[in-house]
C-alpha cells in the first residue's frame, strides 16, 4: 500500500484533487459571502432620505444635497 501511495501519478492526481476540491468550496464560499453582502434592494427613495438625513446632521452642505437629489431625479427618470 505505501509503495503504491508513493507512485508519482498517484501522488500527482491526489494533490490535483485536493486543488480542485479546495477551488470549488472556496468559490462556493465567495458566492455565498458576497450574495450575503449585496443588497439589490436600494431604493431612490430610501437613498433620498439616508441624504436628508445627512444634510440633517452636517454632515453634507446644501448644495451637496441638491446636486445628490438632481443625481437620483435623473437616475428614477432613466429608470
Amino acid at each position: 500500500m505505501r509503495d503504491f501511495l508513493n507512485a508519482l501519478s498517484v501522488r500527482a492526481a491526489l494533490g490535483f484533487g485536493l486543488v480542485f476540491v479546495l477551488a470549488y468550496f472556496g468559490i462556493r464560499l465567495i458566492v455565498l459571502v458576497r450574495r450575503s453582502i449585496t443588497t439589490g434592494d436600494t431604493s431612490q427613495t430610501d437613498l433620498a432620505a439616508e441624504f436628508q438625513e445627512m444634510r440633517g446632521t452636517g454632515d453634507i452642505s446644501a448644495e451637496e444635497l441638491r446636486n445628490i437629489q438632481a443625481v437620483l431625479g435623473r437616475k428614477r427618470d432613466s429608470s
